[in-house]
């Protein structure tokens, strides 16, 4: 019989053969599962099956061991596919389950990443700026200007027999009678009439004083005038600095105008 006669038979054959052929090429454990392992099982048993049918309906000699000839080398070809199937799906499954392990390492290194030399971190946030003050009341002094001017006033005590406590200071200003004598902050007022470089001069007891209108300017959004209180005893003179501001004295205030800073 040729090998086309070979290939039109159809496939029929009885239990025991089927048995036989099934239980040659079956898989165990979690390979038999394996959808690659499935399909080449199905090729090979159908390829035992059609052989031993065709062993069946051989009936000389010469044929039978034709048939087994051919069985033989598909069955062993069968298995070496089928063993090649099972090898590639064990090594995938250990290269996937290695890949798996790896994956939660990754992360880390990938924050890591973030924080590398080479990545600039923002800029911090400017601090925000002090609010400028509304009234003038919410001006400050300096404290080296409080030093200056304690020292200013303490060169210019001098003793007093009709005085409160005995001591008068030359370094008050005195001023002749004029339209803003008696008023609150008056000398506010008058400083904040005269002209810039104008030099106010009086005589106290012991000492000359000078009261001199430097410049203006703006301090904390105000408009200021910058003064200087000058004393001169015989050789010796000290200073200190004066600060008159235009604007509401407080949140009680109605009405702008000059005030005495320091």
């Amino acid at each position: 019989m040729g090998e086309r006669a070979v290939r039109d038979l159809p496939l029929q054959f009885s239990a025991p053969a089927h048995r036989d052929a099934h239980h040659r090429f079956r898989l165990t454990g979690r390979d038999r599962h394996h959808p690659n392992q499935e399909l080449f099982m199905r090729h090979a048993f159908r390829t035992a099956v059609a052989v031993t049918a065709l062993l069946g309906i051989a009936h000389d000699a010469q044929a039978q061991g034709f048939f087994k000839r051919l069985a033989d080398r598909a069955i062993e070809e069968v298995e070496q596919q089928t063993q090649t199937v099972i090898r590639d799906t064990i090594e995938n499954g250990i290269r996937g389950g290695d890949r798996k392990e790896a994956e939660p390492d990754e992360a880390p290194l990938q924050a890591q990443s973030d924080d590398s030399p080479g990545v600039e971190a923002p800029p911090p946030a400017a601090p925000a700026l002090p609010k400028a003050p509304a009234y003038i009341d919410g001006l400050n002094v300096p404290a080296d200007v409080e030093v200056k001017k304690a020292a200013y006033n303490k060169f210019g005590e001098v003793n007093c027999s009709d005085c409160e406590g005995g001591i008068d200071f030359d370094g008050r200003p005195q001023f002749p009678y004029d339209q803003f004598s008696g008023q609150y902050g008056e000398r506010a007022k008058r400083a904040g009439s005269w002209s810039v470089g104008h030099v106010h001069r009086w005589q106290g007891k012991a000492s000359t004083g000078t009261l001199t209108v430097l410049r203006e300017e703006e301090v904390d959004g105000f408009r200021c005038r910058r003064l200087e209180y000058r004393l001169m005893k015989g050789s010796a003179s000290t200073s200190r600095p004066g600060l008159i501001c235009w604007g509401l004295a407080n949140r009680s205030s109605e009405i702008e105008n000059w005030h005495e800073i320091y």
